[in-house]
């Protein structure tokens, strides 16, 4: 048993600091290739559905940490990945105490995923927007969003409406993208590790068939 607890430990020790680069390096690539998403969450879903709360929110803080020091980013923008985990968090728990199924086999769906994205897509939409509009000057020091708003307001002459839109119609694009790919994620490694467990549990029987044939 401590031994599981420390494969797990170990597990998502690894899996959180490697979301956390893949969160940042992956919004550093947004602004590259000037695509209006954020990418700055990307592997966060994925953390809340393999590690659960506590690392969620260490992969979420940090990664917002990076991008202050790093790229300029807000340091208040943190509470829009912070919601993030906090809705993934309550769909995923929602979904596992409905289902019946043996929780060594238990498998989040894809509709969770989607759900996840959605509404925290509406929430990061809402955080983030305010923050930008009345703290930022509707700047969120993301180029390639920032363009996008700065689009909208040319047209609408409406800072405010330019922000607000602008900041809804990325973040549903991007937080969808991101649960898809969280999906993928999650399933990978959700194979691997039951691969691997059944492995574990192979190694025994076979120990004892080959004590059996040299008995024989």
């Amino acid at each position: 048993m401590a031994n599981f607890s420390l494969k797990k430990m170990i597990f998502f020790t690894v899996f959180t600091i490697t979301s956390i680069a893949v969160n940042y390096y992956c919004s550093l690539l947004a602004g590259l290739i000037a695509f209006p998403l954020y990418l700055d969450s990307i592997m966060t879903i994925a953390v809340t559905a393999l590690c659960g709360l506590i690392p969620a929110f260490v992969c979420a803080v940090s990664s917002n940490i990076l991008l202050y020091f790093f790229s300029n980013t807000g340091i208040l923008f943190t509470f829009c990945h912070i919601s993030t985990v906090i809705i993934s968090y309550l769909v995923f728990r929602k979904e596992r105490n409905a289902t019946r199924e043996n929780t060594q086999n238990f498998l989040y769906s894809i509709d969770s995923f989607m759900w996840v994205g959605f509404i925290s897509a509406i929430t990061n939409s809402i955080l983030g927007d305010t923050i930008s509009n009345f703290l930022y000057g509707a700047n969120t020091s993301i180029p390639q969003v920032d363009n996008a708003v700065q689009g909208i307001y040319i047209i609408t002459k409406n800072l405010s409406f330019a922000a607000y839109f602008g900041g809804t119609i990325t973040n549903l694009i991007d937080k969808i993208f991101s649960a898809l790919v969280c999906f993928c994620v999650y399933r990978i490694v959700s194979k691997i590790k039951k691969n691997h467990k059944n492995e574990v549990k192979k190694e025994p029987a076979d120990i004892m068939t080959e004590k059996s044939t040299h008995l024989a």
